[in-house]
């Protein structure tokens, strides 16, 4: 565990997420300050994934615990979004700075309307998204059984919008599980969630595969060497429901938001035993409606 936060040496770009962006601002001009430079392979290795095929791309979606944020030259990360573009070249998207940079007081929940749009979604006819679960992957400290209900969970909160908030936006979205997997995290036309091993103290990683704006393909591997728990009183681990839902905002095509907007499930910070994710802000459901094929 030590291992965990280890740092990346690489150069920094000026650039970070400036959380006050409107919120139909896509995530790519929400950039400001101090943006991250990683390359494709430093990306890869991270991600414990191969290179897309030729004519494909790759947006990762890597977030680390708000206990243990990536340290890149000195300079202290919660969130990343990054592009392998089928040239190989790399877009930086986004970033959550470990501190907040803005110390504005965070939004309500059921007030705030931002989201933030990668720029790739679904098509129509990609509905349902099919999704299969690696069971043999769950850490031996975890049921099997409450945690594929956990991961059944968080798979029907977006596309029933479930909120503690009164909102009128609808998500035409459809999830079915497609049952168990021997499976793993790589591009072949499955979508795969599984526990398995990540780099630089990644907590989760949304591998999203893409052609054009079009999305391709989504897996979702959970990292684990850390300790993960199924029980909502479990506050010393992190909640594979709140972490899953967070994650499959990123499936939709929705990236992570900064400060003032904790309140939301797309906020890029996740702490153990954090809950709050497991229901729909304002803004996420906004989101999802606007990104609905």
């Amino acid at each position: 565990m030590g291992q965990l936060r280890r740092r990346i040496a690489a150069p920094l770009v000026l650039g970070a997420l400036v959380g006050s962006a409107l919120s139909t601002t896509p995530a790519s001009s929400q950039l400001s300050s101090q943006l991250p430079s990683l390359s494709a392979d430093q990306l890869l290795a991270i991600a414990h994934v191969e290179a897309p095929p030729a004519g494909i791309g790759l947006e990762l979606h890597i977030d680390f615990p708000a206990e243990k944020p990536l340290d890149v030259a000195g300079v202290e990360f919660n969130a990343i979004t990054a592009v392998i573009n089928p040239d190989r070249s790399v877009d930086m998207q986004s970033a959550v700075a470990a501190e907040s940079a803005t110390g504005a007081a965070e939004a309500d929940e059921c007030t705030d309307p931002t989201f933030a749009p990668t720029g790739r979604s679904w098509d129509a006819a990609d509905m349902p998204v099919v999704w299969n679960f690696r069971g043999g992957s769950t850490p031996p400290e975890n049921s099997k059984f409450f945690t594929k209900r956990s991961l059944r969970q968080a798979h029907h909160v977006w596309p029933l919008s479930e909120s503690r908030c009164t909102n009128q936006d609808r998500v035409d979205f459809v999830y079915n599980y497609g049952g168990g997997t021997k499976r793993t995290v790589t591009y072949d036309h499955k979508n795969i969630v599984e526990f398995g091993n990540l780099s630089s103290g990644a907590l989760a990683i949304n591998y999203t595969w893409f052609s054009g704006t079009r999305i391709l393909e989504t897996d979702l591997r959970l990292n684990r060497a850390y300790s993960w728990t199924n029980r909502p009183q479990g506050r010393n681990a992190y909640q594979v429901v709140n972490v899953v839902t967070h994650e499959l905002g990123h499936q939709l095509g929705l990236d992570d938001l900064s400060d003032p907007h904790g309140g939301l499930t797309m906020f890029g910070r996740i702490a153990r035993g954090e809950l709050k994710k497991t229901t729909l802000g304002s803004g996420d459901v906004r989101g999802a409606s606007r990104l609905s094929p």
